[in-house]
Formats: structure tokens, sequence, C-alpha cells
């Protein structure tokens, strides 16, 4: 009998026991351990006890790991980051997130922080406040195995709808709404290519042309082989007058499409319009040339001259140019003219130039020039010029007087002009450089 009440008393005893043995449930949310580099900057009894009181955390034993956190004071970042995560536990998400909100402050770069805020937003379906938590912790963690997936499906998720809201509005004509929807999508995705492209049609339709642009170069820098997009920023460009930019972008386009007929006309217009010329190989070796032919000559001008010369309307018939590399200068100098074309409609491209016939050329290109608007004054009155080696009565005569005067030509020992001397490369452009200075 009495064995068997010593046995009834040591089972109640056990189950008392057992009674006041308290179990421990571990977090049901996700623990990130701080950043090595962070906890390295703790003194080492901060450190332990932290540690000791995150160690408790995650058993689930929440007592202990106040009483070790309270140890770090409550002013402390990792205080306020270890009692959010004790009051998360709780079930006090107003509380826990006003702890992590001051441990954040306190610290930035701590991410358990940020991960203990996102979750709280998670759960209350906060996307906005999560979105931001989501992103502050891959600014510093790229790779955070926890934050980056979430933040990768929330952020499609968010900017597609926002995307088809705004078209769905302007297809209701409310440009204005879906404009700040489209900004609104940028927020979450500055990269979105869609987005991009909508506000840069949107602000095209509307000529605000400086913010289009501003789209179109976002994303020909995010997409830089797209040929539509390039094609649209190139016009845009080209309708806002920035021509030179649009010729950028219409070479590179096409690099990518070298058969574009469209545009290598728009390329070819661009050119025209600001002055460029595609200079062969052989106007190069024109500064090398002792005595320069009538095909140099003709490109010195068109080329130096070239936004002052009409493109030819009614193009003159020269039946000896097809083979020159300068037939395209001569056509332009010969239909102004400021060089002729012989009775029987050749050039003669490969003739030497003579200083005589340097002179009437540049006189007529003086009289065309004057016949534009540009005030030409000689430097030395004309009448004041004799030139020995060629009579008044000579047709070179006046041509030669005029350069003189201009300051363009000059006169060697004896005042003579040398009219039948060959007209080196160097001495042509240095003329042609010198009426330019005059006339800009």
């Amino acid at each position: 009998m009495k064995k068997i009440s010593w046995l009834v008393l040591a089972l109640i005893l056990a189950a008392g026991c057992a009674t006041f043995q308290k179990t421990y449930i571990p977090p049901a949310f996700y623990l990130e351990e701080p950043p090595s580099l962070e906890l390295a900057k703790l003194t080492l009894n901060e450190r332990l006890a932290f540690e000791q009181g995150w160690a408790d955390l995650k058993k689930g034993n929440i007592e202990g790991a106040r009483r070790e956190f309270l140890k770090l004071g409550q002013n402390h970042a990792y205080f306020n980051l270890g009692e959010g995560y004790c009051r998360l536990y709780e079930g006090e998400a107003e509380a826990a997130e006003a702890f992590f909100l001051k441990a954040a402050e306190l610290n930035p770069d701590l991410t358990p922080a940020r991960i203990g805020l996102a979750t709280i937003y998670e759960e209350k379906n906060d996307e906005n406040r999560l979105f931001v938590q989501l992103r502050e912790i891959l600014k510093r963690e790229p790779e955070n195995s926890w934050a980056k997936p979430k933040y990768e499906e929330l952020q499609g998720r968010i900017t597609n709808n926002l995307i088809k809201e705004a078209i769905g509005l302007l297809n209701q004509n409310k440009k204005e709404e879906a404009q700040q929807v489209l900004l609104k999508a940028l927020f979450y995705s500055p990269e979105s290519r869609e987005a991009h492209w909508q506000l840069a049609r949107l602000y095209r339709s509307e000529k605000k042309y400086d913010q289009a642009i501003n789209h179109y170069q976002t994303l020909s820098q995010l997409a830089p082989n797209d040929r539509q997009i390039l094609r649209e920023y190139a016009e845009i460009l080209l309708e806002h007058d920035d021509l030179s930019q649009s010729l950028d972008v219409y070479t590179k386009l096409k690099e990518l499409a070298p058969g574009d007929k469209e545009v290598q006309k728009k390329i070819d217009y661009l050119k025209n319009q600001l002055g460029i010329i595609t200079l062969p190989n052989l106007y190069n070796e024109i500064p090398k040339s002792q005595a320069i032919t009538r095909q140099e000559l003709a490109a010195i001008l068109a080329v130096k001259f070239n936004k002052y010369l009409p493109e030819p309307a009614r193009p003159p018939i020269i039946i000896d140019i097809a083979t020159s590399w300068a037939a395209n200068f001569i056509v332009k100098v010969a239909a102004v003219p400021l060089m002729d074309t012989y009775e029987n409609h050749t050039f003669e491209p490969n003739r030497v130039v003579t200083r005589a016939e340097l002179a009437e050329t540049f006189f007529r290109l003086i009289n065309f020039l004057k016949g534009k608007g540009f005030k030409l004054i000689p430097q030395i009155p004309p009448e004041k010029i004799q030139i020995s080696d060629i009579p008044p009565e000579n047709l070179y005569y006046l041509p030669a007087v005029q350069m003189v005067a201009y300051q363009l030509m000059e006169l060697s020992s004896q005042k003579r002009f040398q009219p039948d001397r060959p007209v080196s490369g160097t001495e042509a452009l240095r003329i042609a450089d010198l009426l330019l200075n005059l006339i800009e």
C-alpha cells in the first residue's frame, strides 16, 4: 500500500514540473542576421548581449531575448531592432513598426530592421511602403535572397497594372491623368521601356519636345539597337530643330539598317542643312598639289562655300566629268556659274589652273556674295593698283586688280601678277579661307 502511495506522489510531482516548464515556439517570420560589417562596429559587450538575445529570439525565448537587448540601452539601434522583433513575435505590429523605424533611423544600413518593416507592410497589403523598404534593402544588398524575388514580383505587377491603366486613360483621351499614372509607373520601374515610350509619344503629340526628347534619350540608352525607337528619336529631334543630334541618331540608324533609303534621304537632307559634305579622299590631297586642276579648284569652292551656294535647280550638262572624283562639286560650282563650261559641254577637269583663272573665279565669287547681301570692302582702292604684266584691256585685268584690292592675292616685284603661273593647293586654300574670314 505504501509503495502505491509513493508512486502516485511521484507522478503528481512529475506532472507539476511539466506544468511549470515553459515551451518556446520559434518565430513564424523571417529572421536575417545583421550584416557582419555592422556587427563588427559594436563593442565586445554589446555584441555578446545582442548575439545572445538574437539566439533567444530565434528559439522563441522572448523574455530572455528582451533581457539581453535591454543591456544595450533603449537608444541603441540594436536594442530597437531586437525589441521590434519581440513585439512582432507578440503580435504587436504597430509597436514593432515604431521600433524598426527607430532602428533604421539610427542605422540606415541595418538590413534586418527594413526586413521587419517589409514583413509588417506585406501582412497589411501596404504595397507602396513594402516596395520602398524592399528597394532600400536591395540598394545595400542587391542580391538579398529574401528581398529580391519579392521586389521583382511586386515591381513587375504594379508597373504592368499602371501601364494598363494609363493606356486605358489614353484611349479615353484623358492625357493628363495618363501622364500622372505613367510617371508613377516610372517611380516603381525607372527602366520601364513601355512607360518611357508611352510618355515620349504623349509629350510629342502635345509638342512638349523637351520632355519627349528626355524620354527618347533614355529609351535609346535602354535599347540602343531598337530601330523604331531610334527612328522616332531622330524624327522628334528634327521637329525640334536639333539638326546635329538628329543627324547623329539617323547615322546610328543607318548602321543598323544600311539599305533603308528613307534614312539615307534624311541624312543627306540634314548634311545639306548643316553644310556638311562627305569629302572624297582626294580632296585631302589638294594641299600637296603644286599645280591644282580645275576639278580641285571646284572642290575647294564647293566645300568652303557650301552653305552659301544654292543647290542647282537645273544642273548644267557636262560630258567629261563622269569619272571625276569632284563631279558633284563641279556641277554645283558651274551652275552658279563660278567656273565656266565650254561650248562643247566639257569642263576639262584635269587642266591646270593659272593665277589669272583663279583671280577670275574668285572675282565671280565675290560678286555672287555681294548679291547675297555680304558687304565686302576693298582694303586698297582699285584705282591705285597698277599691274605691269597684264594690260588694262585684258580680260583678266579687272579680276586681278580686285584680288589685290581685297588683299587676297599679291603682286611680286616690279608689280607683276604672273597671270600664267600655276597655283598650288596651299595657295588656293589660303585665298578661300581669307575670303571666308571677310564674310564671317
